[in-house]
């Protein structure tokens, strides 16, 4: 099940690369305006992952602002 998960996300950004620039640009629009949540929650995740691969840590003082700064 995962693997067609991949594929269909691999064959829908296909599509959107054959979109024009002016369409892409409205579907991104489109996109952040009804899934902000969820874009800024998988960029988290993703950057997180690739500081976890990299062993970049943050310091503790790092962390106590970070999640000082979080909405509430």
């Amino acid at each position: 099940m995962q693997v067609q998960n991949v594929n269909t996300a691999q064959s829908l950004y296909a599509l959107y690369e054959t979109l024009s620039n002016e369409t892409q640009q409205q579907f991104l629009q489109e996109l952040m305006q009804k899934q902000a949540d969820k874009l800024e929650t998988l960029a988290l995740y993703i950057a997180c992952q690739e500081a976890k691969g990299e062993n970049e840590f943050l310091s503790d003082d790092e962390a106590t602002e970070f999640i000082n700064s979080l909405p509430q």
